[in-house]
Protein backbone atom coordinates (compact mmCIF):
# COMPACT_ATOMS: atom_id res chain seq x y z
CA UNK A 1 0.00 0.00 0.00
CA UNK A 2 1.07 3.28 -0.70
CA UNK A 3 2.17 5.97 2.04
CA UNK A 4 2.21 9.95 1.15
CA UNK A 5 5.43 11.18 2.64
CA UNK A 6 5.02 14.78 1.33
CA UNK A 7 2.30 16.83 3.80
CA UNK A 8 2.45 20.40 4.87
CA UNK A 9 1.29 21.68 8.09
CA UNK A 10 1.75 25.54 7.63
CA UNK A 11 -1.77 26.05 6.86
CA UNK A 12 -3.25 24.00 9.99
CA UNK A 13 -4.99 26.12 12.93
CA UNK A 14 -4.24 25.44 16.19
CA UNK A 15 -7.33 22.92 18.19
CA UNK A 16 -6.68 23.70 22.04
CA UNK A 17 -9.96 22.47 23.87
CA UNK A 18 -11.62 25.04 25.94
CA UNK A 19 -10.93 23.73 29.63
CA UNK A 20 -8.00 24.20 32.12
CA UNK A 21 -6.65 21.40 34.57
CA UNK A 22 -4.73 22.04 37.84
CA UNK A 23 -4.25 19.34 40.56
CA UNK A 24 -2.05 19.63 43.59
CA UNK A 25 -3.02 19.23 46.64
CA UNK A 26 -5.48 21.85 47.80
CA UNK A 27 -7.65 20.60 50.82
CA UNK A 28 -7.55 22.95 53.77
CA UNK A 29 -9.31 20.25 56.43
CA UNK A 30 -7.46 22.37 59.80
CA UNK A 31 -8.98 25.97 58.35
CA UNK A 32 -12.36 24.91 57.95
CA UNK A 33 -12.42 22.95 61.09
CA UNK A 34 -10.88 25.50 63.66
CA UNK A 35 -13.37 27.98 65.45
CA UNK A 36 -12.97 31.67 64.05
CA UNK A 37 -12.55 33.70 67.08
CA UNK A 38 -13.39 36.97 67.15
CA UNK A 39 -11.49 40.02 65.03
CA UNK A 40 -7.83 40.52 67.21
CA UNK A 41 -6.89 43.99 67.72
CA UNK A 42 -3.23 43.55 68.60
CA UNK A 43 -0.38 41.66 66.65
CA UNK A 44 0.67 39.84 69.75
CA UNK A 45 -2.19 37.43 71.50
CA UNK A 46 -2.97 36.17 74.61
CA UNK A 47 -5.11 34.10 76.19
CA UNK A 48 -4.99 32.58 79.96
CA UNK A 49 -4.92 29.34 81.35
CA UNK A 50 -5.05 27.81 84.75
CA UNK A 51 -5.37 24.48 86.82
CA UNK A 52 -6.52 22.77 89.74
CA UNK A 53 -4.82 22.31 92.56
CA UNK A 54 -3.58 18.72 93.77
CA UNK A 55 -6.43 16.59 95.42
CA UNK A 56 -7.03 16.85 99.68
CA UNK A 57 -8.36 14.26 101.43
CA UNK A 58 -6.94 14.79 104.62
CA UNK A 59 -10.21 15.57 106.93
CA UNK A 60 -10.62 18.86 108.98
CA UNK A 61 -11.01 18.40 112.72
CA UNK A 62 -14.09 19.23 114.10
CA UNK A 63 -14.74 23.13 115.14
CA UNK A 64 -11.54 23.91 113.90
CA UNK A 65 -11.35 27.21 112.69
CA UNK A 66 -10.07 28.14 108.71
CA UNK A 67 -6.56 29.68 109.64
CA UNK A 68 -4.84 29.45 106.45
CA UNK A 69 -6.51 30.33 102.66
CA UNK A 70 -5.34 29.18 99.34
CA UNK A 71 -4.69 31.85 96.72
CA UNK A 72 -6.82 29.97 94.07
CA UNK A 73 -5.46 32.16 91.23
CA UNK A 74 -1.56 31.04 91.96
CA UNK A 75 -1.37 28.55 89.15
CA UNK A 76 -2.90 30.77 86.75
CA UNK A 77 -0.43 32.06 83.05
CA UNK A 78 -0.70 33.49 80.02
CA UNK A 79 0.16 31.55 77.07
CA UNK A 80 0.09 34.59 73.35
CA UNK A 81 0.99 33.85 69.86
CA UNK A 82 2.16 36.31 67.33
CA UNK A 83 -0.06 37.19 63.93
CA UNK A 84 1.44 36.11 61.01
CA UNK A 85 0.72 37.72 57.88
CA UNK A 86 0.24 36.04 54.64
CA UNK A 87 0.27 37.55 50.88
CA UNK A 88 0.06 36.47 47.24
CA UNK A 89 0.57 38.35 44.44
CA UNK A 90 -1.63 38.52 40.84
CA UNK A 91 -0.46 40.62 37.53
CA UNK A 92 -2.46 40.35 34.20
CA UNK A 93 -1.00 42.64 31.29
CA UNK A 94 -2.77 44.58 29.55
CA UNK A 95 -3.10 42.37 26.35
CA UNK A 96 -3.33 38.93 28.16
CA UNK A 97 -6.53 40.39 29.28
CA UNK A 98 -7.94 41.32 26.18
CA UNK A 99 -7.08 37.93 24.93
CA UNK A 100 -9.18 34.71 24.30
CA UNK A 101 -7.67 31.98 26.75
CA UNK A 102 -8.91 28.21 26.69
CA UNK A 103 -10.97 27.41 29.85
CA UNK A 104 -10.28 30.85 31.03
CA UNK A 105 -13.71 33.20 30.41
CA UNK A 106 -11.65 36.12 32.76
CA UNK A 107 -7.78 36.08 33.33
CA UNK A 108 -8.35 38.91 36.17
CA UNK A 109 -10.65 36.74 37.83
CA UNK A 110 -8.86 33.32 37.57
CA UNK A 111 -5.44 35.20 39.03
CA UNK A 112 -7.81 36.63 41.70
CA UNK A 113 -9.43 33.09 42.35
CA UNK A 114 -5.67 31.06 42.31
CA UNK A 115 -3.86 33.63 44.68
CA UNK A 116 -6.97 32.73 47.23
CA UNK A 117 -6.58 29.46 46.58
CA UNK A 118 -2.64 29.31 47.29
CA UNK A 119 -3.17 31.33 50.29
CA UNK A 120 -5.10 28.87 52.15
CA UNK A 121 -2.32 26.47 50.97
CA UNK A 122 0.22 28.93 52.58
CA UNK A 123 -2.29 29.25 55.97
CA UNK A 124 -2.81 25.17 56.26
CA UNK A 125 0.76 24.34 56.07
CA UNK A 126 2.06 27.00 58.24
CA UNK A 127 -0.67 25.98 60.68
CA UNK A 128 0.56 22.37 60.54
CA UNK A 129 4.50 23.09 60.42
CA UNK A 130 7.27 23.12 62.80
CA UNK A 131 7.55 27.17 62.82
CA UNK A 132 8.01 28.82 66.28
CA UNK A 133 6.70 31.98 66.90
CA UNK A 134 8.84 34.85 66.52
CA UNK A 135 8.71 38.57 67.13
CA UNK A 136 9.12 41.05 63.99
CA UNK A 137 12.77 42.65 63.75
CA UNK A 138 13.48 43.56 59.62
CA UNK A 139 14.13 42.03 57.60
CA UNK A 140 12.46 39.08 59.84
CA UNK A 141 8.84 39.53 60.03
CA UNK A 142 5.78 38.38 62.45
CA UNK A 143 5.67 34.13 62.88
CA UNK A 144 3.11 32.45 64.35
CA UNK A 145 3.53 29.44 66.68
CA UNK A 146 2.38 26.38 64.97
CA UNK A 147 0.76 23.02 65.97
CA UNK A 148 3.95 21.16 65.45
CA UNK A 149 5.83 23.47 68.37
CA UNK A 150 2.98 23.83 70.58
CA UNK A 151 2.04 20.24 70.73
CA UNK A 152 5.78 19.58 72.12
CA UNK A 153 7.61 18.93 75.47
CA UNK A 154 10.09 21.76 74.16
CA UNK A 155 7.47 24.57 72.76
CA UNK A 156 9.08 27.55 74.22
CA UNK A 157 10.04 29.26 77.53
CA UNK A 158 6.82 31.21 77.66
CA UNK A 159 4.80 28.02 78.27
CA UNK A 160 4.89 27.23 81.76
CA UNK A 161 6.02 23.60 82.60
CA UNK A 162 3.02 22.99 83.96
CA UNK A 163 1.24 23.56 80.96
CA UNK A 164 3.63 21.93 78.22
CA UNK A 165 2.14 18.81 76.24
CA UNK A 166 3.09 15.51 78.45
CA UNK A 167 5.49 12.69 76.81
CA UNK A 168 2.54 10.10 77.10
CA UNK A 169 0.54 12.11 74.60
CA UNK A 170 3.22 12.31 71.71
CA UNK A 171 4.03 8.96 69.71
CA UNK A 172 7.23 9.04 67.66
CA UNK A 173 7.69 5.48 66.84
CA UNK A 174 7.60 4.85 62.82
CA UNK A 175 3.95 4.41 61.22
CA UNK A 176 5.08 0.98 59.70
CA UNK A 177 5.50 -0.54 63.75
CA UNK A 178 2.81 1.60 65.10
CA UNK A 179 0.22 -0.48 67.05
CA UNK A 180 -3.35 -0.43 68.44
CA UNK A 181 -2.02 -0.36 71.75
CA UNK A 182 0.79 2.02 71.36
CA UNK A 183 -2.38 4.65 69.71
CA UNK A 184 -4.47 4.22 72.30
CA UNK A 185 -1.73 4.92 74.80
CA UNK A 186 -1.83 8.65 73.19
CA UNK A 187 -5.43 8.66 74.16
CA UNK A 188 -4.95 7.60 77.63
CA UNK A 189 -2.69 9.92 78.53
CA UNK A 190 -5.01 13.28 77.42
CA UNK A 191 -7.39 11.26 79.60
CA UNK A 192 -4.85 11.60 82.16
CA UNK A 193 -5.04 14.94 81.23
CA UNK A 194 -8.39 16.47 81.35
CA UNK A 195 -10.15 13.79 82.90
CA UNK A 196 -13.10 12.68 80.97
CA UNK A 197 -14.02 10.83 77.53
CA UNK A 198 -13.62 13.52 75.16
CA UNK A 199 -14.22 13.75 71.02
CA UNK A 200 -11.12 14.38 68.97
CA UNK A 201 -9.95 15.32 64.85
CA UNK A 202 -6.74 13.46 63.97
CA UNK A 203 -5.55 15.02 61.07
CA UNK A 204 -3.09 12.35 59.99
CA UNK A 205 -0.68 11.90 57.17
CA UNK A 206 -1.59 9.74 54.53
CA UNK A 207 1.35 6.90 56.30
CA UNK A 208 -0.60 7.32 59.53
CA UNK A 209 -4.31 6.94 58.02
CA UNK A 210 -3.28 3.76 56.20
CA UNK A 211 -1.84 2.13 59.59
CA UNK A 212 -5.42 3.41 61.54
CA UNK A 213 -6.98 1.42 58.68
CA UNK A 214 -5.60 -1.62 59.70
CA UNK A 215 -5.96 -1.87 63.12
CA UNK A 216 -7.53 -4.92 64.17
CA UNK A 217 -7.22 -6.69 61.14
CA UNK A 218 -4.63 -9.11 62.27
CA UNK A 219 -2.48 -8.73 65.95
CA UNK A 220 -0.05 -10.82 67.86
CA UNK A 221 2.77 -12.42 66.63
CA UNK A 222 3.57 -15.90 64.43
CA UNK A 223 1.57 -18.10 66.18
CA UNK A 224 -0.55 -16.24 68.31
CA UNK A 225 -2.16 -13.76 65.48
CA UNK A 226 -5.84 -12.47 65.93
CA UNK A 227 -7.67 -11.98 62.64
CA UNK A 228 -10.64 -9.68 62.93
CA UNK A 229 -13.23 -10.89 60.51
CA UNK A 230 -15.73 -8.40 58.76
CA UNK A 231 -19.00 -9.68 56.72
CA UNK A 232 -19.93 -7.61 53.72
CA UNK A 233 -22.63 -7.93 51.62
CA UNK A 234 -21.68 -9.28 48.06
CA UNK A 235 -24.57 -8.08 46.50
CA UNK A 236 -22.98 -3.91 47.05
CA UNK A 237 -19.26 -5.28 44.78
CA UNK A 238 -17.57 -2.92 47.63
CA UNK A 239 -14.88 -3.95 50.16
CA UNK A 240 -14.59 -1.28 53.13
CA UNK A 241 -11.92 -0.67 54.63
CA UNK A 242 -11.62 2.37 55.56
CA UNK A 243 -11.67 3.92 59.14
CA UNK A 244 -12.65 7.26 59.44
CA UNK A 245 -13.91 6.99 63.19
CA UNK A 246 -12.34 5.24 66.02
CA UNK A 247 -14.14 5.03 69.00
CA UNK A 248 -11.79 3.20 72.26
CA UNK A 249 -11.71 3.26 76.02
CA UNK A 250 -11.22 7.08 76.18
CA UNK A 251 -11.77 9.02 73.22
CA UNK A 252 -13.91 8.96 70.22
CA UNK A 253 -11.90 10.10 67.28
CA UNK A 254 -12.50 11.59 63.62
CA UNK A 255 -9.71 10.70 61.27
CA UNK A 256 -9.08 13.28 58.33
CA UNK A 257 -6.62 12.79 56.21
CA UNK A 258 -4.06 15.72 56.21
CA UNK A 259 -1.37 16.10 53.73
CA UNK A 260 0.02 19.60 55.12
CA UNK A 261 1.38 18.28 58.21
CA UNK A 262 4.98 18.55 59.45
CA UNK A 263 7.15 21.36 57.69
CA UNK A 264 6.72 24.36 55.96
CA UNK A 265 6.71 23.29 52.24
CA UNK A 266 5.64 23.44 49.22
CA UNK A 267 3.24 20.50 49.75
CA UNK A 268 4.86 18.70 46.35
CA UNK A 269 3.40 15.31 46.70
CA UNK A 270 6.73 14.05 45.28
CA UNK A 271 8.58 15.75 47.79
CA UNK A 272 6.61 14.91 50.68
CA UNK A 273 8.88 12.82 53.52
CA UNK A 274 8.31 10.35 55.18
CA UNK A 275 7.71 12.05 58.30
CA UNK A 276 5.01 14.47 56.93
CA UNK A 277 3.06 11.03 55.54
CA UNK A 278 3.58 9.98 59.04
CA UNK A 279 2.41 13.48 60.79
CA UNK A 280 -1.03 13.47 62.69
CA UNK A 281 -2.30 16.19 65.51
CA UNK A 282 -5.12 15.05 68.32
CA UNK A 283 -6.82 18.00 68.56
CA UNK A 284 -10.12 18.91 70.87
CA UNK A 285 -12.18 21.38 68.71
CA UNK A 286 -12.87 22.86 72.49
CA UNK A 287 -8.61 23.61 72.76
CA UNK A 288 -7.80 25.03 69.08
CA UNK A 289 -8.65 28.44 67.02
CA UNK A 290 -7.95 30.95 64.38
CA UNK A 291 -7.85 34.68 65.55
CA UNK A 292 -8.09 36.85 62.21
CA UNK A 293 -6.72 40.53 62.75
CA UNK A 294 -7.14 41.01 58.93
CA UNK A 295 -9.91 38.11 57.26
CA UNK A 296 -8.47 36.88 53.86
CA UNK A 297 -9.23 39.72 51.24
CA UNK A 298 -8.60 41.10 47.85
CA UNK A 299 -6.95 43.99 47.32
CA UNK A 300 -6.47 45.35 43.73
CA UNK A 301 -3.52 48.01 42.97
CA UNK A 302 -3.73 50.94 40.77
CA UNK A 303 -2.94 50.10 37.26
CA UNK A 304 0.37 51.91 36.61
CA UNK A 305 0.03 50.75 32.68
CA UNK A 306 1.42 47.49 32.53
CA UNK A 307 -1.75 45.89 33.65
CA UNK A 308 -4.23 44.82 36.56
CA UNK A 309 -2.81 43.96 39.55
CA UNK A 310 -3.50 43.15 43.60
CA UNK A 311 -3.00 40.95 45.59
CA UNK A 312 -4.87 38.65 48.78
CA UNK A 313 -3.80 39.25 52.21
CA UNK A 314 -4.69 37.54 55.44
CA UNK A 315 -3.44 38.26 59.36
CA UNK A 316 -4.31 35.59 61.98
CA UNK A 317 -2.64 33.72 64.12
CA UNK A 318 -3.14 30.03 66.14
CA UNK A 319 -4.82 29.99 69.64
CA UNK A 320 -3.67 26.41 71.02
CA UNK A 321 -5.84 27.42 74.88
CA UNK A 322 -4.07 24.73 75.98
CA UNK A 323 -1.29 21.91 75.17
CA UNK A 324 -2.17 19.63 77.93
CA UNK A 325 -5.42 18.36 76.10
CA UNK A 326 -3.55 17.47 72.86
CA UNK A 327 -1.58 14.94 71.02
CA UNK A 328 0.85 14.28 68.07
CA UNK A 329 2.08 11.53 66.29
CA UNK A 330 5.27 12.43 65.25
CA UNK A 331 5.74 10.17 62.90
CA UNK A 332 9.31 8.84 62.14
CA UNK A 333 11.77 9.67 58.90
Amino acid sequence: MALSTTYNVAGDREDLTDFLTILAPEDTPKISTFAKTKRMTNAYQEWQVDTLSPVSFGGVLEGQDVLAFSNQAVNRARLGNYVQQFREQWMVSRLQEASDVAGVSSEVANAKMKAMREIKRDIEACIGSDNDRQQEAPPAPYKLRALGKWISNTPGSDVPAAFRTPTGNINSTATGSLSESAFNDVFQSIFQQVGGRRSYTLFAGPSLKRAISKFQRSEGSSGTTKTYQVTQDASEHQIDLDVTMYVGDFHTVTIVPDLFNGILDSADPSSTTNQQKARGYVIDPELVGIGYMLGIESNELPDLGGGRRGFILAALTLMVKNPLGLGKFAGSS
